[in-house]
């Protein structure tokens, strides 16, 4: 995603106004209504003129007919047609044509309704535009039909306006900050950017370009989370060298099991569960973890770049709160070993990163490969870099120095990476980045790391008993059902219907934990409790030194 620059370029730039207004039919949030004037090259009779995913990340987006889209330009009203749709490993794209050559400004209006959701919506990104009881938000890459070809990260820069159209009472807020906005950036700035509105608890009061936005009461204390949050906002902006910036929180509930969340810059969104229990420290942890993703990242496809994105968010949501006080070494060395046996036990730990980037959507076990597997090789990496150079450098000193050059306008991928690394432990750096790539375990240098050893341990491997692929499969059904496995002794059968469509998600990463699986046979309701516990295999446990 791109990170824009806010304020406006002050140079001349193609102009991109956007107006919301959101839409409510008396307590019920319904709608937002978009409007927006574009400046645009001509785009010739046939080419894609406007286009919005159909899917993104298994997320559907809102199902525009193309009778629901006005569009016109300085020539009059144009007529649309629906071309056909593109594919990506991302998602499927829809694209419309015009009937003619495109002259001057470019209008566009349509209302993008929210999402239907219950309690059997499937946990995902939290992307889709939703109804709350106190407003509703959603991510722009999901509502917003936008000109040109969404699939293409790179195009024209524009520079940004936004402006809400609100009734009297009614709050705003983007991932660029409350109320009306404007910025410089592509397509993408707007697309990969959070738009919420509505009456939320806030916490803190009048805290200006910071806060948290809960669209529902929550089951947790609001303002001790808020205060927690803007300590956090304080030591990593202190750290990344960028104090005075912008963060907001927006909360929602899932209606079923599961919770989760998805970050864009200056932003994160947060699902808790209705039906299940939010544990302060699991929530302390994950709006941990996704504010550091506001920083690190290299400039390369997801696959060669996702070990170091969810690695260093990984790695700076337990070391920064460490370093601050925030975070006991004890508390520390109990998550690292939480963070080493979720990946030691999980069956995919073996897929190098191009397989575990392509079951990434498929499958919920490859979606954990690359948190485990950028802790671990980063805590290497630090402690490599310790040892060759006495102590004098760190990690740090290699992310820091990425993110300067980043701001700098350079484009720092993969081979930057190792590049960087190499300056200070020579051909260690290529070996253990070819290690990690494939899936190899990398062995931990025999040196402290925040006043921690790991000490060598073993774990039972995560055996869910059946193919997980079977809580997506028609019917959500039991299948590929292991005779031997632990569920099946529980009396779990081929055919049985799930019912806990988030258990992959939440339940799958943890062996030593009891499992209730829920499940409808034959009409019937029926719980079954097992260990899903397989072979044992290595892994490290953390202990702190007095």
């Amino acid at each position: 995603m791109h990170r824009a620059s806010t304020g406006g370029s002050g140079m001349s730039m193609p102009r991109f106004e956007l107006d919301l207004r959101p839409v409510a039919d008396g307590d019920v949030w319904t709608a937002f209504d978009v409007h927006y004037l574009v400046d645009l090259p001509a785009v010739a009779a046939g080419e894609t003129l406007l286009s919005i995913p159909e899917v993104v990340v298994s997320i559907p987006a809102t199902p525009y007919r193309t009778e629901d889209l006005a569009v016109s330009d300085d020539a009059g009203p144009l007529v649309l047609t629906e071309a056909e749709p593109t594919s990506d490993s991302s998602g499927v794209y829809r694209h419309w044509v015009a009937d003619r050559t495109t002259e001057g400004r470019v209008e566009v209006a349509f209302r993008a309704p929210v999402r239907p959701h219950d309690e059997l919506t499937p946990v995902g990104p939290l992307f889709d535009l939703r109804a709350e009881e106190l407003g509703l938000f959603g991510a722009g890459l999901n509502f917003l039909v936008l000109p040109g070809d969404v699939s293409t990260p790179d195009g024209p820069v524009f520079d940004f306006s936004l402006r809400w159209l609100l009734d009297e009472g009614v709050q705003a807020v983007s991932s660029y900050g409350t109320g009306d906005r404007s910025w410089s950036g592509p397509l993408q700035s707007v697309a990969f950017c959070y738009y919420a509105a509505g009456t939320p608890h806030r916490t803190p009061e009048g805290s200006g370009d910071f806060g948290i936005h809960s669209y529902n009461d929550t089951p947790f204390d609001l303002d001790e989370i808020g205060e927690y949050v803007a300590r956090l906002h304080t030591e990593f902006t202190r750290f990344f060298e960028d104090e005075g910036s912008s963060y907001h929180v927006l909360i929602r509930k899932n209606l079923g099991q599961g919770t989760g969340g998805s970050a864009f810059p200056g932003s994160f969104a947060f699902a808790f569960s209705a039906v299940g229990e939010t544990e302060t420290d699991q929530l302390r942890s994950l709006l941990a973890h996704e504010m550091a993703h506001n920083w690190p990242t290299l400039n390369d496809h997801h696959s060669a770049i996702s070990w170091y994105t969810e690695g260093t968010a990984e790695y700076y949501s337990h070391v920064l709160p460490h370093r601050s006080g925030m975070l006991s070494t004890t508390a520390l060395a109990a998550q690292l070993t939480d963070r080493f046996q979720q990946y030691d036990t999980n069956a995919l730990r073996g897929l190098d990163n191009d397989a575990a980037s392509a079951a990434y959507w498929a499958d919920p076990r490859a979606q954990r490969i690359p948190y485990g597997r950028g802790l671990r090789y980063l805590i290497a990496t630090d402690g490599r870099v310790r040892q060759a150079t006495d102590g004098e450098k760190s990690l740090d000193d290699v992310v820091l120095d990425i993110l300067r050059a980043q701001r700098a306008g350079e484009q720092v991928g993969a081979a930057g990476w190792v590049e960087r690394v190499a300056a200070f432990t020579g051909a260690d750096a290529q070996r253990d980045f070819d290690a990690m790539a494939a899936g190899t375990p990398i062995p931990l240098p025999e040196v402290l790391f925040e006043g921690m050893r790991a000490v060598p341990a073993t774990a039972a491997e995560y055996d869910l008993g059946f193919d997980v692929a079977s809580f997506r499969s028609d019917g959500r059904r039991v299948q590929g059902l292991r005779p031997d496995s632990a569920a099946a002794r529980a009396g779990v059968r081929d055919g049985d219907a799930l019912v806990d469509l988030a258990l992959p998600y939440h339940a799958s990463r943890y062996s030593d934990r009891p499992l209730s699986l829920h499940v409808v046979r034959d009409g019937e309701p029926l719980d079954f409790d097992y260990l899903p516990a397989g072979d044992q295999v290595a892994t490290v446990r953390w202990e702190a030194l007095s």
